[in-house]
């Protein structure tokens, strides 16, 4: 009995010194394979500049912010104040919420960094455990996890995507898929299911990528296994799919808005896909182009006669030589069981990533593909916009083939441990130097000092981060670095960043006035009145009390040159209470003016600065403000025309009908006089049964998948006499 107890407590010591070894190893070849990021590990962010990585943070920052204080973590008015957006439209909760967890004892770059780290690190892990399920050998298991983390994808995506980066339960997944072949025990299709949920914690499109892998895994076993009887296995299996479907079924409609979001356009399936040749060339943050100034790339498209393009983040998917040579030899040398299940896995995979038409030299050759089928045909098909992320699977494929081939060498070409280890110690040298990415980059992001004085500012107020706008959908979405900034002084801001938005809500940054400090827009505008007067009083009833400048944002300075002259205009004097070389700071002072201004309500189409018109739909609201205690009489005066054919216009004022209007097509001139202002805001409407029907969506979407909106009059100007 001692015997038997001692012998298990061995075998239980060197399981756990095996698989720490297998950490360790990972985390040392990391280290070198992104240095120099571990000399600057707690002040530089590993990854390419303030964009992703500090969208990330802010999710860290928000999750810890939104429980502190009581608020709903899956929906911020903290950015596109007042009214906000629903956060996680990617699912990417698992690191979010790791995020959570190490900010409690870390600073945010620290937190960023450990989990990048460990991204790299348990990737490798989580496929090593595949493949020795497979070799039951830890040499040619170890070569698997090298080649799973640090291919051409994970390390491309671990500067920006930390949610992508987070791989490590895919393999896990595979394992339990594949132990319900060797088992009849339901242990592995529960936590199985419970994986297929973590991993859909992860990423929106990973749960879509297990979920194809397991109908093909289901598909080519229900056949072939014959360990157990069909009947347990298609039990099992169903058990595990259920759980994992259901779990992120809930997830899923937990975080869907309310509001109808932009269909995604098929011109991003386009362009975010693998053209042919990607699979074969290194990529330019390879260290092997470093050195050699982008040699192969060059030296491939001359050779074709092609001019050569730089590919962005998900072009990168370059497979590896080695990687390639030793899968090639699994399949026709060392053909070891499920060899063909990995070669069909890797294929189709490949296949998917290549998007709705192939594509050779980054130039479609009209060919369709399944994607574009997908497309067509599967309901939210479009929201996996990126089709070259598939890739990751084929990665996973070829990791446990290569590990075959490995390991078909150590057992029938070299006997002893110490030739085994020599062999395996080269493959993987020369798999690094093929995928290195020496130097990797890392970024830091000053923050100024002012900041401290807006957080401990007590008072209910918004901050006013400009440029709004300049990225994301439709450029209409602010640079991550203002949400970063949003980190340190813990105030509301206008505009901001997120996936999944829905268009209104971006619109609503380009209303008059906020207009004025987006990035694409001008102070001209239909609203005409003077900002020397009632620019203070604008500024107070959106609450702003502070306007912060991003120079590196405006990408330029022309913009911050418009915003500090209508500043200027404002204040009657330039006077920012912060300057650098990269922020302009203005504290806004009460308005001292109780003169009426206007702003434009509900019901409005964004601003045409070509014709200087902005359309109206069926409804829509102007809002003049009262500041005073008593009514007032105002006229207000508007130029307008109908959009396509003669309308009638009813206009009111606080829901009581003034009068009755027939606007022509050609610019119309009419006064409405004797307004009755009561203190507030006072709500004009203009309502009509007449309209145009009109589509509008995304940069690029089809006729017939966009969404649909009213378009009545074309307004050029409004204005108000006391």
């Amino acid at each position: 009995m001692e015997k038997s107890t001692y012998g298990n407590d061995l075998i239980i010591k060197k399981k756990f010194v095996e698989h720490v070894s297998v950490v360790f190893i990972l985390s040392i070849l990391t280290v070198i394979v992104t240095f120099p990021v571990i000399l600057d590990f707690g002040t530089e962010a590993a990854g390419i500049g303030c964009y992703d990585p500090c969208h990330m943070m802010w999710r860290f920052w928000w999750a810890d912010f939104s429980f502190e204080n009581g608020l709903d973590f899956q929906h911020s008015n903290y950015i596109f104040y007042p009214h906000g957006v629903d956060i996680g439209g990617n699912l990417a909760y698992f690191t979010t919420f790791v995020g959570f967890l190490l900010v409690q004892f870390l600073d945010y770059v620290t937190a960023w960094n450990i989990i990048w780290f460990l991204g790299l690190v348990f990737g490798g892990y989580g496929c090593y455990l595949l493949a020795n399920n497979f070799n039951k050998n830890y040499l040619s298991s170890i070569i698997a996890s090298i080649i799973f983390t640090f291919t051409t994808y994970h390390m491309a995506h671990s500067t920006s995507h930390i949610g992508l980066s987070m791989i490590v339960w895919l393999p896990i997944f595979v394992l339990f898929l594949f132990k319900l072949l060797e088992k009849q025990s339901k242990y592995y299709s529960i936590v199985g299911g419970i994986i297929f949920f973590l991993v859909s914690l992860t990423h929106l499109y990973y749960s879509v990528f297990i979920a194809m892998f397991s109908i093909i895994f289901f598909a080519v076993y229900i056949f072939r296994q014959k360990k157990v009887s069909n009947r347990t296995f298609i039990t099992n299996f169903l058990i595990l799919l259920a759980i994992g479907l259901i779990s992120t079924s809930v997830l899923f409609l937990s975080s869907t808005t309310s509001s109808e979001l932009p269909a995604r356009p098929y011109y991003e399936h386009l362009k975010f896909s693998t053209s042919l040749e990607n699979l074969i060339l290194p990529v330019p943050t390879h260290t092997t182009q470093i050195l050699s100034d982008d040699g192969v790339r060059k030296s491939f498209y001359s050779f074709f006669d092609k001019p050569t393009w730089d590919p962005q983040i998900e072009n990168y998917v370059f497979l590896g030589y080695s990687v390639i040579f030793l899968s090639a030899l699994a399949i026709i040398r060392y053909r070891q069981k499920h060899v063909w299940f990995w070669l069909l896995i890797c294929g189709i995979f490949v296949l998917m990533s290549l998007g709705p038409e192939l594509k050779i030299f980054n130039e479609s050759t009209g060919i369709i593909l399944p994607d574009k089928l997908f497309y067509d045909t599967v309901p939210e098909w479009d929201e996996t916009r990126a089709p070259a992320r598939f890739i990751v699977m084929a990665n996973l494929a070829l990791a446990v083939l290569a590990s075959y081939a490995v390991y078909g060498l150590i057992k029938n070409k070299f006997s002893s441990f110490k030739q085994q280890l020599v062999l395996t110690t080269i493959i993987g040298f020369v798999i690094l130097f093929e995928f290195s990415m020496i130097p990797f980059p890392s970024f830091s992001e000053s923050i100024p000092s002012v900041y401290e004085e807006i957080k401990n500012d007590e008072s209910k107020f918004a901050v006013l981060a400009a440029p709004i706008g300049g990225t994301g959908d439709m450029r209409l979405m602010s640079n991550p670095e203002i949400l970063y900034h949003q980190i340190y002084h813990e105030k509301p801001i206008y505009g901001g960043f997120e996936s999944r938005i829905p268009l209104d809500t971006l619109d609503e940054t380009q209303t008059y006035f906020l207009n004025m400090f987006h990035k694409y827009g001008s102070k001209n505008d239909i609203i005409k009145q003077d900002l020397a007067i009632h620019g203070l009083s604008l500024f107070d009833h959106f609450d702003i009390k502070y306007l912060t400048v991003h120079k590196t944002a405006a990408l330029g300075t022309t913009k911050v040159i418009d915003i500090n002259k209508l500043m200027s205009e404002i204040l009657n004097e330039n006077v920012p209470i912060y300057q650098d070389s990269k922020m302009v700071v203005y504290k806004i002072p009460k308005p001292n003016s109780l003169k009426p201004f206007l702003l434009l309500g509900s019901g409005w189409h964004v601003f045409d600065p070509e014709n200087h018109v902005r359309a109206t739909m069926k409804n829509s609201e102007i809002l003049i403000v009262n500041p005073t205690n008593s009514e007032l009489y105002v006229t207000l005066n508007v130029v307008l025309s109908s959009a396509e054919n003669k309308k009638t216009m009813v206009v009111s004022i606080n829901n009581e009908k003034l009068n009755t209007f027939d606007i022509p097509t050609a610019p119309t001139d009419i006064q409405i006089e004797d307004l009755i202002l009561k203190p507030g805001i006072n709500i004009v409407t203009f309502d009509t049964n007449e309209f145009t029907l009109v589509e509008y969506g995304l940069r690029g979407i089809e006729i017939g998948k966009g969404q649909k909106t009213t378009m009545s009059f074309n307004v050029q100007s409004i204005s108000m006499m006391n």
